[in-house]
């Protein structure tokens, strides 16, 4: 059973759509977020930082990349220095997904 080309195939190949479609879903909004209102990120920002610390790091493991840009979008850097560690953090995260892909392929 655990053979089958629905296991060994199929599955991955969801998963990782679903994986590259959240993430690029989780990119864009937070895009739109910066360029129309961007006390929205902080919101959110605040919102997590506010949760029970096991929930807290949870909400980390499972959405890092984002919330590695809401920290720096949070820290006293610079705004030049701060959108280019985002972008920066946006092309791993497509990179790493990219790759996943492909290995799971």
């Amino acid at each position: 059973m655990s053979d089958s080309p629905f296991w060994s195939n199929t599955v991955p190949r969801v998963l990782s759509s679903y994986a590259i479609a959240i993430f690029v879903l989780l990119w864009v909004g937070f895009a739109i977020a910066t360029a129309v209102n961007r006390e929205w990120l902080d919101l959110l920002w605040n919102s997590v930082q506010a949760l029970p610390i096991v929930t807290e790091i949870i909400i980390w493991v499972l959405i890092l990349p984002i919330m590695v840009g809401l920290w720096i979008l949070d820290s006293s850097w610079p705004a030049l220095v701060s959108f280019l560690a985002v972008a920066g953090i946006v092309i791993w995260t497509l990179l790493a997904l990219i790759s996943f892909v492909r290995a799971v392929r």
